[in-house]
């Protein structure tokens, strides 16, 4: 039995559905792959040199890095020695450092002071520094 309505046109098998030829060409074959050992070499470069910028760049960092530590070894050596100088300086600045090294020279205190006047242009006697510094004081007190 079948499930086709006996009025129903039947379809013959040799029944063409596309008319015409099909229109086929020839395909050229495709050309031999050359490039694979030449892809594998360039590859292997580029990765060899990549490697080897990487240490390049590695050894360039280590290098800075010591130029850096003598730097700093540097500074603070000067460092050090800046702080003993400046404490040496000091030291000979005080007053008593100051006559010390007085007495070392062979200089005596001076035993006759005069002074230049600026008004007269004449080199007059001090007065007595005791009463310059009161009246001094008289007069920043009015």
């Amino acid at each position: 039995m079948s499930a086709v309505p006996a009025g129903a046109p039947r379809r013959s098998h040799d029944h063409q559905v596309i008319g015409g030829l099909p229109k086929l060409e020839l395909v050229p074959t495709p050309a031999p792959a050359r490039g694979f050992y030449g892809t594998v070499i360039l590859c292997v470069s580029l990765f060899l040199g990549a490697f080897g910028l990487v240490f390049f760049l590695n050894t360039q960092m280590v290098a800075t890095a010591y130029e850096l530590q003598n730097v700093n070894q540097q500074i603070n050596e000067a460092a050090a020695t800046e702080s003993t100088l400046m404490g040496e300086v000091v030291s000979v600045s005080t007053p008593e450092g100051l006559a010390q090294q007085a007495d070392d020279l062979g200089l005596v205190p001076a035993e006759d002071i005069r002074h230049l006047d600026l008004k007269t242009g004449t080199v007059v006697l001090p007065a007595d520094p005791d009463a310059q510094f009161q009246v001094a004081a008289q007069d920043s007190g009015d």
